[in-house]
């Protein structure tokens, strides 16, 4: 009985989806070259197709639901998560490579603003910044307007 108890054990931690969340500003981000920079795009550009494959119809979702189906959920979520981590990294390096490598501007200074609010939210929703930190910093880019 022991052995069945662990063999369930075994099958529930290898059915669910691990953590491949990443932050989307990272250290050391303003002091990658052009070429670090496109190298990890293209990596995650990869991670993403991986975590992609997490969600909808897979074995492990398979297994969850024979032996214990509300793991299905807790697999979605994680992978959307995963999924929406990966590709607010993208568009964070995409828009770091367009302005350092390309030598293209911010076509407003509205884009400018967007992306600066995203960057403050994305820092607190990682915990980089606390609420107070959050609404001064957000407040001050407004005032720019």
């Amino acid at each position: 009985m022991k052995n069945l108890g662990l063999l369930v054990l075994i099958g529930l931690l290898s059915g669910c989806v691990s953590n491949k969340s990443i932050q989307t500003v990272q250290f050391g981000d303003n002091d990658k070259s052009c070429e670090v920079i496109r190298a990890e795009l293209d990596q995650l550009g990869a991670d993403f197709e991986e975590v992609k494959d997490d969600s909808g119809l897979t074995g492990k979702n398979v297994g969850l639901a024979l032996l214990f189906w509300p793991g299905i959920i807790v697999n979605e979520v994680r992978s959307n998560k995963n999924e929406d981590s990966v590709d607010s990294r993208i568009t964070y390096l995409s828009n770091m490579y367009i302005g350092k490598c390309t030598g293209q501007a911010a076509s407003s200074d509205s884009q400018t603003l967007k992306q600066k609010l995203v960057e403050l939210k994305s820092m607190l929703d990682e915990g980089l910044l606390t609420d107070e930190e959050y609404k001064v910093a957000k407040n001050k880019a407004l005032e720019t307007i």
